[in-house]
Protein backbone atom coordinates (compact mmCIF):
# COMPACT_ATOMS: atom_id res chain seq x y z
CA UNK A 1 0.00 0.00 0.00
CA UNK A 2 1.45 3.61 -0.94
CA UNK A 3 2.21 5.70 2.18
CA UNK A 4 -0.12 8.26 1.36
CA UNK A 5 -3.17 5.38 0.76
CA UNK A 6 -2.16 3.93 3.81
CA UNK A 7 -2.16 7.28 6.17
CA UNK A 8 -5.63 7.95 4.69
CA UNK A 9 -6.96 4.55 5.55
CA UNK A 10 -5.98 5.12 9.29
CA UNK A 11 -7.98 8.09 9.13
CA UNK A 12 -10.98 6.36 8.28
CA UNK A 13 -10.70 3.70 11.68
CA UNK A 14 -9.60 6.88 13.53
CA UNK A 15 -13.06 9.00 12.66
CA UNK A 16 -15.03 5.27 13.06
CA UNK A 17 -13.19 5.45 16.43
CA UNK A 18 -14.64 8.54 17.11
CA UNK A 19 -18.09 7.64 16.54
CA UNK A 20 -18.23 4.07 18.57
CA UNK A 21 -15.38 4.47 20.98
CA UNK A 22 -15.22 5.94 24.49
CA UNK A 23 -17.21 9.09 23.68
CA UNK A 24 -16.43 12.37 25.42
CA UNK A 25 -18.08 13.49 28.51
CA UNK A 26 -18.20 17.15 28.00
CA UNK A 27 -16.21 19.55 28.47
CA UNK A 28 -13.85 20.13 31.79
CA UNK A 29 -14.59 23.90 32.29
CA UNK A 30 -12.63 25.81 34.97
CA UNK A 31 -14.86 28.78 36.62
CA UNK A 32 -14.96 31.86 34.96
CA UNK A 33 -15.74 33.99 37.62
CA UNK A 34 -12.62 35.45 39.87
CA UNK A 35 -14.31 34.91 43.08
CA UNK A 36 -15.14 31.28 42.64
CA UNK A 37 -16.68 29.48 45.92
CA UNK A 38 -16.55 26.03 47.09
CA UNK A 39 -18.82 24.38 45.10
CA UNK A 40 -17.90 25.46 41.67
CA UNK A 41 -14.11 23.96 43.07
CA UNK A 42 -15.59 20.87 43.95
CA UNK A 43 -17.43 20.34 40.71
CA UNK A 44 -14.46 21.29 38.26
CA UNK A 45 -11.96 19.20 40.61
CA UNK A 46 -14.74 16.35 40.05
CA UNK A 47 -14.63 16.15 36.60
CA UNK A 48 -11.03 16.84 36.12
CA UNK A 49 -10.28 13.66 38.09
CA UNK A 50 -12.53 11.96 36.19
CA UNK A 51 -10.29 13.17 32.91
CA UNK A 52 -7.31 12.72 34.21
CA UNK A 53 -8.32 8.76 35.19
CA UNK A 54 -10.24 8.61 31.70
CA UNK A 55 -6.33 8.66 30.41
CA UNK A 56 -4.78 6.41 32.34
CA UNK A 57 -6.80 4.10 30.90
CA UNK A 58 -7.82 5.07 27.13
CA UNK A 59 -5.69 8.03 26.39
CA UNK A 60 -4.44 7.62 22.96
CA UNK A 61 -6.74 5.47 21.62
CA UNK A 62 -8.03 7.60 18.40
CA UNK A 63 -3.71 7.74 17.90
CA UNK A 64 -3.29 3.87 17.88
CA UNK A 65 -6.22 4.11 15.30
CA UNK A 66 -4.71 6.21 12.86
CA UNK A 67 -0.86 4.44 12.95
CA UNK A 68 -3.06 1.32 13.03
CA UNK A 69 -1.04 -1.02 15.21
CA UNK A 70 -0.41 -1.33 18.94
CA UNK A 71 2.35 1.15 20.35
CA UNK A 72 5.17 0.00 22.37
CA UNK A 73 4.81 0.40 25.93
CA UNK A 74 7.40 3.53 25.81
CA UNK A 75 5.01 5.46 23.39
CA UNK A 76 1.82 4.45 25.28
CA UNK A 77 3.58 5.84 28.05
CA UNK A 78 4.72 9.11 26.47
CA UNK A 79 1.24 9.54 24.74
CA UNK A 80 -0.72 9.00 28.15
CA UNK A 81 2.31 11.30 30.19
CA UNK A 82 1.50 13.72 27.29
CA UNK A 83 -2.08 14.17 27.63
CA UNK A 84 -2.28 14.37 30.90
CA UNK A 85 0.64 16.92 31.38
CA UNK A 86 -1.50 19.70 28.81
CA UNK A 87 -5.08 18.62 30.23
CA UNK A 88 -3.73 19.31 34.13
CA UNK A 89 -1.50 22.29 33.69
CA UNK A 90 -4.23 23.87 30.65
CA UNK A 91 -7.08 23.58 33.17
CA UNK A 92 -4.98 24.97 36.38
CA UNK A 93 -4.16 27.77 34.04
CA UNK A 94 -7.54 28.59 33.00
CA UNK A 95 -8.75 28.30 36.54
CA UNK A 96 -8.90 32.35 37.93
CA UNK A 97 -6.03 33.04 40.55
CA UNK A 98 -8.26 31.90 43.75
CA UNK A 99 -9.29 28.64 42.25
CA UNK A 100 -5.31 27.95 41.34
CA UNK A 101 -4.69 28.53 45.02
CA UNK A 102 -7.26 26.08 46.28
CA UNK A 103 -6.24 23.03 48.54
CA UNK A 104 -7.83 20.35 46.19
CA UNK A 105 -5.99 22.15 43.48
CA UNK A 106 -2.67 22.41 44.72
CA UNK A 107 -2.37 18.81 45.65
CA UNK A 108 -3.40 17.51 42.18
CA UNK A 109 -0.36 19.57 41.14
CA UNK A 110 1.71 18.72 43.42
CA UNK A 111 0.71 14.95 43.34
CA UNK A 112 1.15 15.12 38.83
CA UNK A 113 4.68 16.98 39.55
CA UNK A 114 6.91 14.05 39.07
CA UNK A 115 4.11 12.93 36.41
CA UNK A 116 4.76 16.26 34.54
CA UNK A 117 8.36 16.34 34.58
CA UNK A 118 8.76 12.87 32.85
CA UNK A 119 6.45 13.56 30.23
CA UNK A 120 8.75 16.95 29.68
CA UNK A 121 12.07 15.16 29.98
CA UNK A 122 11.06 12.35 27.81
CA UNK A 123 9.83 15.08 24.96
CA UNK A 124 12.90 17.21 25.27
CA UNK A 125 15.24 14.00 25.37
CA UNK A 126 13.18 11.98 22.27
CA UNK A 127 13.01 15.95 19.99
CA UNK A 128 17.39 16.20 21.27
CA UNK A 129 17.91 12.64 19.95
CA UNK A 130 16.07 12.45 16.25
CA UNK A 131 17.98 11.34 13.71
CA UNK A 132 19.36 13.49 10.41
CA UNK A 133 17.70 10.42 8.76
CA UNK A 134 14.32 10.60 11.11
CA UNK A 135 14.00 14.31 10.21
CA UNK A 136 14.51 13.69 6.54
CA UNK A 137 11.55 11.03 6.89
CA UNK A 138 9.17 13.26 8.71
CA UNK A 139 9.92 16.08 6.22
CA UNK A 140 9.01 13.38 3.28
CA UNK A 141 5.95 12.21 4.73
CA UNK A 142 4.59 15.39 5.82
CA UNK A 143 5.40 16.70 1.67
CA UNK A 144 4.30 13.86 -0.40
CA UNK A 145 1.01 14.16 1.35
CA UNK A 146 0.04 17.23 2.06
CA UNK A 147 -2.90 16.68 3.96
CA UNK A 148 -1.21 14.50 6.61
CA UNK A 149 -0.55 17.32 8.97
CA UNK A 150 -4.22 18.01 9.49
CA UNK A 151 -5.26 14.67 9.61
CA UNK A 152 -3.05 14.34 12.59
CA UNK A 153 -4.30 17.33 14.53
CA UNK A 154 -7.75 16.17 13.71
CA UNK A 155 -6.65 13.01 15.27
CA UNK A 156 -5.22 14.56 18.44
CA UNK A 157 -8.58 16.87 18.15
CA UNK A 158 -10.55 14.08 18.92
CA UNK A 159 -8.04 12.60 21.35
CA UNK A 160 -8.46 15.93 22.99
CA UNK A 161 -12.66 15.83 22.73
CA UNK A 162 -12.55 12.65 23.88
CA UNK A 163 -11.05 13.29 27.71
CA UNK A 164 -12.94 16.62 27.97
CA UNK A 165 -10.46 19.57 26.55
CA UNK A 166 -12.83 22.68 26.45
CA UNK A 167 -13.12 24.10 22.74
CA UNK A 168 -11.57 26.92 22.60
CA UNK A 169 -8.21 25.06 23.96
CA UNK A 170 -8.54 22.71 21.38
CA UNK A 171 -8.74 25.72 19.20
CA UNK A 172 -5.49 26.88 20.64
CA UNK A 173 -4.00 23.77 20.38
CA UNK A 174 -4.41 23.29 16.52
CA UNK A 175 -3.43 26.83 15.64
CA UNK A 176 -0.13 25.39 17.46
CA UNK A 177 -0.48 22.33 15.44
CA UNK A 178 -0.38 24.27 12.05
CA UNK A 179 2.21 26.24 12.85
CA UNK A 180 4.28 22.70 13.95
CA UNK A 181 3.56 21.63 10.67
CA UNK A 182 4.63 24.29 8.74
CA UNK A 183 7.86 24.34 10.00
CA UNK A 184 8.63 20.73 9.88
CA UNK A 185 7.60 20.45 6.29
CA UNK A 186 10.17 23.34 5.28
CA UNK A 187 13.17 22.08 7.64
CA UNK A 188 12.66 19.68 10.43
CA UNK A 189 16.42 20.11 11.15
CA UNK A 190 16.33 23.83 12.01
CA UNK A 191 13.46 23.63 13.68
CA UNK A 192 14.10 20.80 15.96
CA UNK A 193 17.27 22.22 16.99
CA UNK A 194 16.18 25.68 17.38
CA UNK A 195 13.21 23.94 20.21
CA UNK A 196 15.93 21.98 21.43
CA UNK A 197 18.29 25.01 22.20
CA UNK A 198 14.99 27.04 23.34
CA UNK A 199 14.12 24.44 25.69
CA UNK A 200 18.20 23.89 27.01
CA UNK A 201 17.68 27.74 27.86
CA UNK A 202 14.68 27.22 29.43
CA UNK A 203 15.43 24.26 31.47
CA UNK A 204 18.48 26.21 33.07
CA UNK A 205 16.07 28.84 34.20
CA UNK A 206 13.75 26.74 35.55
CA UNK A 207 16.15 24.70 37.64
CA UNK A 208 15.20 27.68 40.20
CA UNK A 209 11.61 29.83 41.08
CA UNK A 210 14.06 33.16 41.46
CA UNK A 211 15.42 32.39 37.82
CA UNK A 212 11.87 31.72 36.26
CA UNK A 213 9.79 34.84 38.68
CA UNK A 214 12.53 36.86 37.08
CA UNK A 215 11.65 35.68 33.36
CA UNK A 216 7.36 35.96 34.31
CA UNK A 217 8.41 39.67 35.48
CA UNK A 218 10.27 40.74 32.66
CA UNK A 219 7.38 39.09 30.36
CA UNK A 220 4.15 40.68 32.46
CA UNK A 221 5.73 43.64 34.22
CA UNK A 222 6.10 44.32 37.42
CA UNK A 223 3.05 45.68 38.44
CA UNK A 224 1.09 43.15 37.12
CA UNK A 225 3.17 40.65 38.98
CA UNK A 226 3.08 41.82 42.46
CA UNK A 227 -1.02 42.07 41.89
CA UNK A 228 -1.17 38.70 41.04
CA UNK A 229 1.10 37.56 44.13
CA UNK A 230 -1.11 39.79 46.39
CA UNK A 231 -4.37 38.23 44.70
CA UNK A 232 -3.09 34.52 45.45
CA UNK A 233 -1.60 35.07 48.68
CA UNK A 234 -5.64 36.82 49.29
CA UNK A 235 -7.28 33.74 48.21
CA UNK A 236 -5.16 31.12 49.97
CA UNK A 237 -6.02 32.84 53.20
CA UNK A 238 -9.83 32.95 52.21
CA UNK A 239 -9.32 28.79 51.61
CA UNK A 240 -7.70 28.75 54.93
CA UNK A 241 -10.13 30.13 56.78
CA UNK A 242 -12.58 28.08 55.61
CA UNK A 243 -10.84 25.03 57.39
CA UNK A 244 -11.49 22.64 53.88
CA UNK A 245 -11.22 19.32 54.20
CA UNK A 246 -8.64 16.82 52.81
CA UNK A 247 -9.93 14.86 49.62
CA UNK A 248 -8.34 11.85 48.18
CA UNK A 249 -6.81 12.47 44.22
CA UNK A 250 -9.30 10.97 42.13
CA UNK A 251 -6.46 9.27 39.58
CA UNK A 252 -3.22 7.63 39.90
CA UNK A 253 -0.25 7.94 37.86
CA UNK A 254 1.48 6.75 35.06
CA UNK A 255 4.93 5.88 36.08
CA UNK A 256 7.17 2.93 36.86
CA UNK A 257 7.50 2.08 40.65
CA UNK A 258 10.87 3.27 40.11
CA UNK A 259 10.17 6.74 39.12
CA UNK A 260 6.89 7.22 41.54
CA UNK A 261 7.16 8.18 45.07
CA UNK A 262 4.82 5.68 46.92
CA UNK A 263 3.76 8.18 49.60
CA UNK A 264 3.47 12.07 47.69
CA UNK A 265 5.23 14.51 49.82
CA UNK A 266 3.28 17.03 51.41
CA UNK A 267 3.22 20.66 49.44
CA UNK A 268 5.95 21.71 52.46
CA UNK A 269 8.65 19.12 51.11
CA UNK A 270 7.88 19.92 47.31
CA UNK A 271 8.60 16.79 44.32
CA UNK A 272 10.60 18.06 41.76
CA UNK A 273 8.51 21.17 39.83
CA UNK A 274 10.95 21.73 37.17
CA UNK A 275 8.57 20.37 34.36
CA UNK A 276 5.82 22.64 36.11
CA UNK A 277 8.09 25.63 35.88
CA UNK A 278 9.02 24.56 31.88
CA UNK A 279 5.16 24.95 31.52
CA UNK A 280 4.46 28.52 32.84
CA UNK A 281 4.02 27.34 36.84
CA UNK A 282 6.35 29.00 39.64
CA UNK A 283 6.41 28.55 43.14
CA UNK A 284 5.98 31.40 45.55
CA UNK A 285 5.55 31.58 49.46
CA UNK A 286 2.70 33.24 51.16
CA UNK A 287 1.64 33.83 54.55
CA UNK A 288 -0.20 29.73 54.41
CA UNK A 289 3.11 28.47 52.89
CA UNK A 290 4.34 27.51 49.70
CA UNK A 291 2.19 27.60 46.38
CA UNK A 292 2.24 27.02 42.83
CA UNK A 293 0.80 29.71 40.74
CA UNK A 294 0.31 30.61 37.00
CA UNK A 295 1.12 33.93 37.61
CA UNK A 296 0.13 35.06 33.76
CA UNK A 297 -3.92 33.91 34.48
CA UNK A 298 -5.75 33.61 31.53
CA UNK A 299 -2.87 33.78 28.42
CA UNK A 300 -1.34 30.13 28.90
CA UNK A 301 -1.76 28.88 25.54
CA UNK A 302 -1.60 32.16 23.80
CA UNK A 303 1.55 32.48 26.05
CA UNK A 304 3.22 30.19 24.38
CA UNK A 305 3.44 31.95 20.92
CA UNK A 306 4.25 34.91 22.84
CA UNK A 307 7.27 33.13 24.32
CA UNK A 308 5.97 33.25 27.80
CA UNK A 309 6.91 29.35 28.43
CA UNK A 310 7.42 26.73 25.39
CA UNK A 311 6.64 24.27 27.87
CA UNK A 312 3.27 23.21 25.81
CA UNK A 313 4.76 23.44 22.45
CA UNK A 314 7.69 21.05 23.09
CA UNK A 315 5.36 18.95 24.05
CA UNK A 316 3.15 18.88 21.28
CA UNK A 317 6.06 18.91 18.73
CA UNK A 318 7.18 15.34 20.64
CA UNK A 319 3.85 14.27 20.15
CA UNK A 320 3.25 14.95 16.16
CA UNK A 321 7.18 13.52 15.55
CA UNK A 322 6.10 10.07 17.45
CA UNK A 323 3.22 9.73 15.44
CA UNK A 324 4.37 10.80 11.89
CA UNK A 325 7.37 8.45 12.80
CA UNK A 326 4.95 5.12 13.82
CA UNK A 327 3.02 6.07 10.63
CA UNK A 328 6.77 5.61 8.57
CA UNK A 329 7.75 2.44 10.72
CA UNK A 330 4.32 0.92 9.59
CA UNK A 331 5.11 1.60 6.13
CA UNK A 332 8.27 0.52 5.78
CA UNK A 333 7.52 -2.77 7.31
Amino acid sequence: MKRREFIKSGLVLTVAAGATGPKAFGEVLAPAEDNVNQVEMERFIKELDISMDRISHSGGEHIRNLISQSSDESEEKIFRANLRSLMLVGSFGDLPIKGQVHPWMQKRMMHSAAEVEFSVNNSFSMLKNVSDESKEDVRSALTEDPALGRRILDTLDLEAQSIGVPSARRRQMKAMGRRIMRRLRHSPEMFIDEYVHKSEKLLLASNSDEALEKLFRMQVGEARYASCLKEAESAALQWENLNIPDVTVGYGLILDEQENDEEPKEISQPRPIRGLRLLGIGLITTAVGLLLLAVVPGVFWPGVILGITIGPFLILLALIIIIVSALIRVIKK
